[in-house]
């Protein structure tokens, strides 16, 4: 299966995960200004914050705290630190639920979701920069084990800049899990993936 056929899927478990929230494939946050870069993300978990206006800080405030958001995100979180081993990934911050949900407060979605197979480095960064700024919780799904370390790298990456006072990004509201983990948390069965 190519990890485009892997994101229609899961897309699709995704409705049944979150009933009732507008779920969109390769979601661009941005339309209508040919002057403004509009990032598109894999899957994007609504309500849509896109409109002038008041922005939906409340809204996803409620949401992210109520079942089954919340327990998707806790388990989600839980993946995400046992794959940043601080041995191998000793930058890596393990924020807990509630630091996560309050970093990106003027999100356009509530979960952004990056799916990354081979990709580029650079590449890989921007999926991590869109989803994390997009996204109330941005998480990344590596699809392979080579995607996997990328991910960690670069969030490793991210926090060592942040220790030593250089310019950086904040990803502390990006997860990072992989294909399989992301497969158990929404219920869909596939073969499964070897991480080595």
């Amino acid at each position: 299966m190519t990890a485009s056929e892997y994101q229609l899927n899961v897309l699709e478990n995704c409705k049944q995960i979150f009933p009732g929230h507008e779920i969109k494939s390769e979601w661009a946050a941005f339309t209508g200004n040919l002057y403004q870069y509009s990032p598109r993300v894999d899957i994007a978990v609504g309500p849509f914050n896109v409109a002038p206006g008041p922005n939906l800080v409340e809204d996803y405030n409620d949401l992210i705290i109520s079942k089954p958001i919340k327990d998707f995100l806790e388990v989600a979180i839980n993946f995400h630190i046992q794959n940043a081993n601080l041995e191998l990934y000793n930058q890596m911050v393990h924020p807990e639920f509630n630091s996560i949900i309050n970093i990106n407060q003027n999100a356009r979605c509530l979960i952004a979701i990056e799916i990354e197979n081979t990709n580029s480095k650079k590449h890989m960064m921007g999926s991590i920069i869109n989803a994390a700024s997009l996204g109330r919780v941005g998480i990344g799904i590596a699809y392979c084990a080579s995607a996997l370390r990328t991910f960690l790298r670069i969030v490793n990456y991210l926090n060592f800049l942040r220790r030593v006072g250089k310019n950086t990004y904040n990803s502390a509201n990006f997860l990072i899990l992989s294909s399989n983990q992301f497969n158990e948390l929404i219920g869909y069965e596939m073969e499964e993936v070897i991480y080595r």
